[in-house]
């Protein structure tokens, strides 16, 4: 499956460089997200809780806010690599 993803994720990213165009996806992997993408929008509760590049976007505290689980955020290649730690009660 991952491998799947992977190669998909690629073709997109080919297609989009190749004909100069933008593409759009929902996607709840983070990871794949943060290495594939150029901007991301994280939703909340139906609204834009953060926009912006994969660093900017994906911080603890938005991951935690929106997701609901504590995360280590590393770099990997230049770009946010997700790591979960546990969920956090949410009141």
């Amino acid at each position: 499956m991952v491998k799947l993803k992977i190669k998909v994720m690629n073709i997109i990213k080919n297609i989009v460089r190749e004909k100069g165009i933008s593409a759009i996806m929902a996607i709840h992997d983070l990871n794949l997200a943060s290495r594939y993408a150029d901007r991301i929008v994280m939703l909340s509760d139906g609204r834009i809780f953060s926009a912006g590049n994969p660093d900017s976007a994906l911080t603890p505290e938005n991951i935690e806010h929106v997701y609901g689980v504590e995360v280590k955020v590393n770099n990997h290649d230049g770009r946010p690599y997700i790591v979960p730690v546990r969920p956090v009660s949410q009141n």
